[in-house]
């Protein structure tokens, strides 16, 4: 006879700290509106999106994930087709190859938020490509049929031939950057459990996967990739659902998916993923499921109920939190404040600012920074966004205030058009190809609300901001948010961006002037800055409206930050005196919403 716990599960009471270093899972997220496998993907857990596929038959529909739901896109791609490379963001994606019956395509094509373009097509037809990096530099490598070990590289215009694999393989997972990549199993003449770092010119093999995988899915970056799903005939079950974690060097098996599947999409990171779509024996899958690490460096103030069926072991939060955590990273090379940046926590850019005025560009790899070539116009108050290998400077200081606007292509910065406002301190959002430019100063104490886009050319007018102010900004050229700042008063009003125009939305906790932002218009992070006095308030966005979490170890102003709500880089600034501090933050997580099952 079955015993009770066994039918029921039996709840273990609720425990005052962590009982383990971490906790991580899978929970559900809302489903797709077109079921589809083969499908592509971008992005970033609360900011991604899904294109193409198989639903059965080849689409080119397109849906954006706000972190709750998905919408249909009205831009849908221009050609159908499934098992197709994907790149980028959820507003600069791009999708190329793929299969769509009876033919092997070559097609690329460019979305920016809302439509896709045809762009140039690869060299070589292919599909089940290992595919990833941005717009502006991209790599497909691999691919099939029969299967290749050609690569190409995309600069944002055409694709080049690049450094062969050191096997032929399609179906795998593929994850990191241009210049810093990485593919993880797929298939040659068997299933494999290979993985390949691309450093931009050669290839060398990584650890391997605990269990070899193809038709499979993967996201982050090359030193913490995160592969999911996949098949392994002729073993059985033929479906995978184990995840794996890759640190740079070897891969960590974790929790099972809730629907284990393949042929899905992925986007995110390593602490907060998303899978959805793909398929399984007889159904295509609408099925989206959310990946999130729970635990240190965040401290658990209540882990919740843990209930056991007899074969799984789940974590259902009540009412707990997690609170949020500044860690201290190596500093800067050279200490600065009103400095510029670009990227992420684990691949950032810090460029510009003073004293004296400099042009020093440095790089970070999630551990230490190392300095690369200046910007051609040493300046202070320059503003910043993109990635570390396409970022985008513009405006500052030099003296006087200008609109000088460089690209960096991750080893060195090229003059481009020049906004049509010169001015300083301004609000930045979105990536070298897709920028948003708004407020600032253009002369002390003249302060203007004009706001500029740029297409990585030129930059073109847009409707101001309803206030007047320099401030932060963080998110996409469609969906910018400007943050707090100076009006000749500090101030904690917001605004959103929708690609047109802008609406103010709910203030701050805290006014503050020399503020920096980071993150999207619906998870932003607003950081330190002066109210007076100087402050290391941190403050997090979801939307709707800012929750006051832990602040700054080192409480500064005139800093710069990048990343995103779980992941943001801090860095530089004045505390004062001007300072190199750099801060790692881990965002909280409001667990009542989840229940994430524990292998």
């Amino acid at each position: 006879m079955a015993e009770y716990k066994g039918i029921k599960g039996f709840k273990v009471q609720y425990l005052d700290q962590d009982p383990v270093p971490t906790v991580a899972g899978w929970s559900s997220g809302s489903n797709m509106n077109t079921a589809r496998s083969g499908l592509g993907g971008a992005g970033t857990q609360t900011a991604a999106v899904g294109f193409a596929g198989a639903s059965p038959s080849a689409t080119g529909a397109t849906e954006e994930y706000d972190g709750t739901s998905w919408a249909t896109s009205p831009g849908s791609m221009n050609t159908a087709r499934y098992l197709l490379g994907s790149a980028g963001t959820q507003t600069a994606a791009l999708g190329f190859g793929g299969f769509t019956v009876p033919s092997i395509v070559a097609n690329t094509e460019s979305y920016n938020g809302s439509t896709w373009t045809s762009v140039n097509s690869l060299n070589n037809a292919r599909y089940g490509m290992g595919g990833a990096g941005t717009t502006a530099a991209a790599f497909a490598a691999g691919g099939g049929v029969p299967n290749v070990t050609s690569v190409e590289d995309w600069d944002g215009t055409n694709w080049t031939a690049g450094t062969a694999l050191s096997t032929a393989k399609r179906v795998m997972a593929a994850a990191g950057t241009q210049t810093a990549g990485l593919i993880a199993g797929g298939f040659s003449t068997a299933v494999l459990s290979d993985t390949e770092e691309y450093d931009g010119s050669t290839w060398t093999a990584g650890g391997s996967l605990n269990g070899a995988r193809r038709n499979t899915s993967g996201a982050g970056t090359q030193t913490a990739a995160i592969v999911m799903g996949g098949i392994n005939p002729p073993a059985s079950p033929n479906l995978v659902g184990p995840t794996e974690i890759y640190d740079g060097t070897s891969w960590t098996s974790a929790s099972n998916l809730g629907t284990a599947r393949y042929d899905m999409a992925s986007a995110g990171t390593t602490t907060a993923a998303l899978g959805f779509g793909g398929y399984i024996p007889g159904s295509v899958l609408a099925t989206t499921e959310e990946y999130n690490v729970y635990g240190e460096p965040n401290t658990f103030q209540n882990v919740g109920q843990v209930w056991y069926n007899g074969t799984t072991k789940e974590l259902k939060f009540t009412d707990e939190t997690f609170s949020s955590a500044w860690a201290t990273g190596n500093p800067l090379n050279t200490a600065r404040n009103s400095l510029g940046g670009a990227g992420t926590q684990t691949a950032g850019l810090a460029f510009g600012g003073s004293p004296p005025t400099t042009g020093v560009t440095e790089e970070y790899d999630g551990i230490s920074w190392t300095n690369s070539n200046n910007m051609n116009t040493a300046r202070s108050g320059v503003t910043g966004t993109g990635t570390q290998i396409a970022g985008l400077a513009f405006g500052g200081s030099s003296p006087p205030f200008t609109g000088a606007t460089e690209e960096y292509n991750g080893t060195s910065w090229t003059s481009v058009n020049s906004t049509n406002t010169p001015k300083g301190f301004s609000g930045a959002a979105g990536i070298q190809t897709a920028a948003l430019a708004f407020g600032g100063y253009v002369g002390v104490p003249t302060l203007v609300s004009a706001t500029e886009e740029y297409d990585g050319t030129s930059w073109v007018n847009s409707n101001p901001l309803n206030t007047a102010r320099s401030l932060a900004g963080a998110g996409t050229q469609t969906a910018g948010l400007a943050i707090g700042g100076d009006t000749g008063i500090t101030s904690a009003a917001t605004e959103e961006y929708d690609g047109n125009s802008w609406t103010t939305v709910n203030s701050m906790n805290t006014a503050r002037q020399n503020l920096s932002g980071c993150g999207t218009q619906t998870a932003g992070l607003a950081i330190g800055g002066e109210a007076p006095p100087i402050t290391g308030a941190t403050e997090e966005y979801d939307g709707n409206s800012w929750t006051t979490v832990n602040p700054l170890n080192t409480a500064r102003q005139l800093l710069a930050s990048v990343g995103t709500q779980p992941a943001a880089l801090t860095f530089g600034g004045n505390a004062p005196p001007f300072t190199a501090a750099t801060e790692e933050y881990t965002a909280t997580g409001t667990a009542g919403i989840k229940t994430i099952t524990v292998s």
